[in-house]
């Protein structure tokens, strides 16, 4: 997504930290963790607001990956916002469809929706995947911890579970079961205009909604996380639990048989660390080659298809999917995955034990 402003483009980077103990969590996270390099951040106030009047950046985005301190973002830039709406009712000549839209339908999107229907806002809820995304592609079972455990988030939305699957069920209580549902559209762009911001819709967004591709607002709320879009299948069994979108722990998959779909370098990174970690994996892609990695990505995967003992170090991910590094001094006696590479494959259905896949010799089902 893109910020253009009245003045200059909104450079979104790092504000100033909230307390000393953020500072050093900061700190840690962003320099120390997980690769040592620094990440490029927006620029964001206490409130969410940002150098583009009208804008606001909350949640993940702001540098903090805390499910606490994304809702207090999400319920606290509302706050602000309607504070400043009430204050020029009167000014109101923008004609803007909306007093705010929110791109984003994650935690801290999700308690800017609250907070804004308790306000009195006439607001519209975008989600270019699904609802709570980055919650739903954590592994299964995964524990989730609140911290700090002591804060109470401002805004509705509150945190109890401590378990993905009943955090899920506990936010989507909160918000979904309670009429708060976002239109699927995906964001590609925002820009000022006059008294208004223009959010700029992706072609063939909003299936089913009445929107155009261009929507007016007072004000923009921008939570859409830090981990991107993934692209769907759209084949029978995509929605089984199995399936995720999200590398966490290539441990986890020591001995079983994987599948991964794609071309890029999510798809061979994450074909890396599996199969140094002892799963046996299945790489299916559409192309007749591999040819959008990086030649080190492709280095690395000709090297563990030579030999499945060698070492091959993912210290540093490209990907935004692949969230843990594996080292490259490894136990040499660990025992080691399989790879097979399959192109010109796409996947035609996903069964509890099985994939089946369509390739130019016909459909192939193999174990997963």
């Amino acid at each position: 997504m893109r910020f253009a402003g009245s003045a200059s483009n909104a450079q979104v980077g790092r504000s100033a930290p909230r307390s000393s103990l953020l500072a050093r969590y900061m700190h840690w996270l962003h320099t120390k963790w997980p690769a040592g390099t620094i990440e490029k951040l927006p620029v964001v106030q206490e409130d969410g607001s940002t150098n583009v009047p009208g804008l606001y950046v909350v949640g993940d985005l702001t540098g903090i990956p805390l499910l606490k301190f994304s809702a207090h973002t999400g319920a606290r830039a509302v706050q602000t916002i309607a504070s400043r709406l009430h204050n020029r009712q009167s000014q109101r000549g923008d004609e803007a469809e909306y007093d705010l839209v929110i791109a984003g339908a994650g935690v801290s999107g999700m308690a800017a929706a609250l907070e804004a229907r308790k306000q009195g806002l006439h607001f519209l809820l975008l989600e270019a995947s699904e609802p709570f995304s980055t919650i739903v592609n954590f592994p299964k079972g995964k524990p989730i911890f609140a911290y700090p455990t002591e804060m109470i988030p401002a805004g509705q939305l509150q945190f109890r579970a401590q378990v993905k699957e009943s955090l899920l069920e506990e936010l989507k209580a909160q918000t979904l079961d309670r009429g708060i549902a976002p239109v699927r559209a995906r964001v590609e762009r925002v820009r000022r205009e006059g008294g208004a911001l223009v959010v700029e819709l992706a072609a063939g967004e909003a299936v089913g909604h009445d929107l155009p591709r261009e929507v007016r607002a007072r004000a923009v709320i921008v939570a859409i996380g830090r981990s991107g879009n993934f692209r769907k299948l759209h084949v029978p069994g995509e929605d089984l639990g199995k399936v995720f979108n999200r590398l966490h722990d290539p441990k986890e998959w020591a001995g079983r048989n994987v599948l991964v779909v794609g071309g890029g370098d999510s798809a061979v990174e994450t074909v890396i660390a599996i199969v140094q970690c002892g799963g046996n994996v299945t790489l299916s892609f559409r192309g007749a080659e591999l040819t959008r990695p990086k030649p080190e990505n492709l280095r690395k995967l000709r090297e563990i298809l030579a030999d499945p003992q060698a070492a091959v170090p993912v210290e540093r991910p490209q990907s935004e999917r692949v969230t843990t590094a594996v080292g490259g001094f490894m136990d040499p006696f660990r025992s080691p995955g399989t790879l097979v590479v399959l192109p010109q494959s796409r996947v035609k259905e996903i069964r509890q034990t099985e994939v089946v896949l369509s390739t130019p010799e016909g459909d192939r089902i193999i174990p997963n």
